[in-house]
């Protein structure tokens, strides 16, 4: 490491005296001494010996200006000589001359001119008569063929109105028809309905009366006072769907005698549960109203 410190100024000091010399060696070559300076030397510092001087370079001429051009001599103007007396009478007369084969000129045009325009009208007004008359005629023909095509229209437009009312008389006829058919059929249908609840009804009827019976019979089984043979009461019965009562029997209608109404709903809740009967619906047995009778009861 100490080698090393002391080899770094040696090599600094060497690369300075290099660029030295080189800043020297180049001033010395770029400074040239022109014609009547004197020459210059220059000694390096390191002992190399001064160079010689070089020849100054030879003057140079001043360049000539060039020569101007000599402008050529212009021609003076002649003047003509005045024109005589028979010169202007000539001149005059092809003037006039001039003037009016110009105005014969122009005259002849103005009435080529008038004769072209009139030809031009007369063309005109037939082209436009002509275009008037087919005009006309075209207008007449499609006149005629609207008033041909609006009777076309008429008659099919009639024959239509015509198919229409027959379509719509027939409509008419088979809906009137059709009217019929469901009134008639109503009609028979409300007949049917009122038979068959007609029918119903008595069957309901009987079948109540039926089931009034069985539960007369069953509230005699279990009847057991005696009581004068003309006591007679109304009572009314609630059922459940499964024929058990719902709630007490209630009289609707007495008999007078309270011991043998007490009696008659004694035996009734006795008897209870009724069977349901068969084919009739809840709602024709939900409530049932029986007469009573001690004759009866007494006789079951």
């Amino acid at each position: 490491m100490k080698e090393r410190k002391r080899i770094w100024p040696l090599l600094l000091a060497l690369a300075l005296n290099g660029a030295i010399l080189l800043a020297l060696f180049w001033s010395f070559h770029m400074n040239v001494p022109e014609a009547g300076d004197i020459p210059m030397q220059a000694q390096l510092s390191s002992g190399l010996p001064s160079a010689a001087p070089r020849p100054a370079p030879a003057p140079k001429p001043a360049p000539q200006p060039a020569p101007k051009p000599v402008p050529a001599p212009q021609p003076k103007p002649v003047t003509p000589p005045p024109p005589t007396a028979a010169q202007m009478a000539a001149e005059k007369a092809a003037q006039e001359k001039a003037a009016a084969q110009k105005a014969a000129q122009i005259t002849a045009a103005k009435q080529a001119a008038e004769k072209q325009a009139e030809e031009l009208a007369a063309r005109a007004h037939a082209a436009q008569k002509a275009a008037a008359e087919k005009a006309a005629a075209r207008k007449a023909a499609e006149q005629q063929a609207a008033e041909k095509a609006t009777a076309a229209r008429a008659a099919e437009l009639k024959k239509q109105l015509a198919r229409q009312a027959a379509k719509a008389a027939e409509a008419a006829r088979a809906k009137a028809l059709q009217r019929q058919m469901e009134a008639r059929a109503k009609l028979q249908a409300e007949a049917n309905m009122a038979a068959a609840r007609a029918q119903q009804a008595a069957e309901n009827q009987r079948l109540s009366a039926v089931f009034g019976s069985e539960i007369a019979a069953r509230v005699r089984r279990h009847w057991q006072p005696v009581f004068a043979p003309n006591l007679r009461c109304r009572v009314k019965i609630e059922l459940s769907p499964q024929g058990q009562l719902e709630g007490k029997p209630v009289i609707t209608q007495s008999s007078g005698n309270a011991p043998f109404d007490s009696a008659v709903i004694a035996a009734i809740e006795a008897a209870a549960p009724f069977p349901p009967p068969i084919g009739l619906s809840y709602s024709e047995f939900k409530v049932v109203n029986i007469f009573f009778s001690a004759k009866e009861l007494s006789n079951g």
